[in-house]
């Protein structure tokens, strides 16, 4: 293990800060081709699944993705199979990983994200899941979804009865929304709930008009954008996150930086912004060897001025 690269969130311990990022990663979909890329798990400090739900979902009408400007649209609406199948076909699949699995968990209601907590601690026999991350702020679902994601009260409540279920066997990540006005006081709610690290960001909302048709592109009208140009939106949230909020300033609770990641100086901003890791998503679409290159970078980077990615979090706050 790189000393240098290595971090910890809670009580997860990550070989290096770089994380897949919910949504673009599915499940055991991927195990052929990273069993395959041996050097992927290897830069790879955790693996983010997709999102799952209690039951079965189908996702939205199609067109689901579309192209735009410095980034994609999506709006594929939570597809996936329902968490006892999730268990039961690709958790023996993903522990073959040998790295950190953090589950996305998505719900339509409070009590919903309290069923769907329990039903995975006591379906996780083997202990092969080390986190979750709680979807309040999918902007392109029905049910919940963005509405969740900016009401703070409704936030600490999900973290509260999920941190009821889980206590500390599981480290919770709240993913926050940045289609709010205020992102700290999101965060803060999370934390109340007693949430053990932040993830930040969510897609923005967003559309595109098909100008032949004169209609809206996707089939649910609306989706998440993603990709280079919403950087510097999430680079401003951590950083504000980790300057405003003192649990975060104190690195107590830890927050992984997520958006438009392209490269090694994209991460490196992230960290000196307060992120303790991130995620990769849209990337990974474009260039299957991303975090290759970038744990290379990254490792020639830290080792040229004789740092660690931990002594570097939050560097570019100023008091």
């Amino acid at each position: 293990m790189n000393k240098n690269l290595s971090v910890r969130i809670k009580n997860i311990s990550l070989k290096a800060p770089l994380l897949t990022s919910s949504g673009t990663s599915g499940s055991k979909d991927e195990i052929n081709f990273l069993e395959n890329r041996k050097t992927i798990l290897e830069s790879l400090g955790a693996f983010v699944t997709k999102g799952v739900s209690i039951t079965k979902s189908l996702g939205n009408l199609d067109p689901r993705i579309v192209e735009v400007r410095s980034g994609i649209l999506n709006s594929i609406g939570i597809q996936n199979k329902g968490v006892r199948k999730f268990f039961e076909e690709d958790v023996p699949e993903l522990r073959k990983y040998k790295i950190p699995i953090i589950v996305n968990i998505s719900a339509g209601t409070v009590e919903e994200f309290g069923e769907l907590a329990e039903i995975i601690r006591s379906s996780d026999k083997t202990h092969a899941i080390s986190g979750l991350e709680i979807n309040v702020s999918c902007p392109n679902i029905k049910k919940g979804g963005a509405a969740f994601g900016a009401d703070p009260h409704i936030v600490e409540q999900v973290v509260k009865v999920i941190k009821s279920k889980v206590q500390d066997s599981l480290c919770l990540i709240t993913k926050l929304s940045p289609n709010v006005t205020d992102i700290t006081q999101i965060a803060k709610a999370a934390i109340n709930g007693g949430t053990d690290a932040l993830s930040m960001i969510n897609t923005l909302r967003g559309m595109a008009i098909d100008t032949n048709t004169m209609k809206p592109i996707l089939g649910n009208q609306v989706g998440g954008l993603s990709g280079p140009c919403i950087k510097p939106v999430g680079l401003y949230m951590v950083y504000e996150c980790f300057r405003s909020i003192p649990e975060c300033k104190r690195k107590e609770i830890p927050i992984i930086g997520i958006g438009g990641i392209s490269n090694s100086n994209d991460v490196m901003e992230y960290i000196l912004a307060g992120a303790t890791a991130v995620g990769i998503g849209t990337q990974w679409f474009i260039n299957n060897t991303i975090f290759e290159k970038i744990h290379k970078d990254l490792t020639e980077y830290l080792s040229k001025n004789n740092q660690t990615i931990n002594n570097l979090i939050g560097k570019a706050n100023i008091e």
